[in-house]
């Protein structure tokens, strides 16, 4: 399961050319098999020889190839993402319930929350909520770094209830969160009922650091 910052955070947006009169990306994907690895030289390309020490290697002079060609036909901007495909990648088509990503925000107390993955239906540890959300105030397109003010997560208590944990105001030597890519908060506090009473509790921090009353 992914946390709701890798749902959102660190992704590349793809950007139309300039005066663009039609931004909209038509996305192909094309799988070959048994595509033959090339070496180039200067006169041409010609196939090289996979050659590996290990023996039980499972590479060979040919490979699974997946191509994700992403094309505008109002601007012309083209970009092509060639891998190989092995046993670890490939392609997964799902849904926007079970991704997070594509849902829309709950407006709660004046903020947005933005939900991750849902948790994994396994006995009593079902539920219907996502696992967590990402906070922002509104008015928001695009969720990254610089505009998440808290986030809210999914856990059990002793006795396997659900209850909530809110993390608020990013902090570059907050105390809690702190990760390679993940956002510092300088304020954690846990056993909300709902991710509407964390939100309220976000709503507090957020004026207290601000000096204001406005989330």
């Amino acid at each position: 399961m992914s946390t709701v910052q890798d749902t959102y955070l660190g992704w590349e947006l793809l950007t139309h050319a300039e005066a663009c009169k039609r931004p909209v990306w038509e996305v192909d994907l094309r799988r070959r098999e048994d595509a033959w690895r090339y070496k180039a030289s200067l006169a041409h390309e010609e196939r090289a020889e996979h050659k590996c020490k290990d023996q039980f290697c499972g590479h060979g002079n040919s490979f699974d190839e997946l191509t994700v060609r992403i094309v505008c036909f109002s601007c012309g901007v083209a970009e092509v993402i060639t891998g190989e495909r092995t046993e670890d990648t490939g392609r997964t088509t799902t849904s926007t319930k079970w991704l997070g990503y594509g849902q829309p925000a709950r407006r709660v107390a004046g903020l947005w929350l933005w939900p991750g993955e849902p948790w994994l239906n396994v006995g009593r540890a079902g539920s219907s909520e996502p696992h967590d959300f990402l906070v922002t105030r509104p008015g928001v397109d695009r969720v990254t770094a610089d505009v998440v003010v808290g986030q809210v997560t999914l856990g059990r208590g002793r006795r396997g209830g659900v209850n909530w944990t809110a993390a608020a105001v990013p902090s570059e030597n907050g105390p809690y969160g702190r990760g390679r890519g993940r956002i510092a908060w300088a304020c954690v506090q846990d056993s909300f009922k709902t991710p509407a009473a964390a939100a309220k509790w976000i709503v507090a921090r957020l004026a207290e650091a601000e000096g204001s009353d406005a989330p």
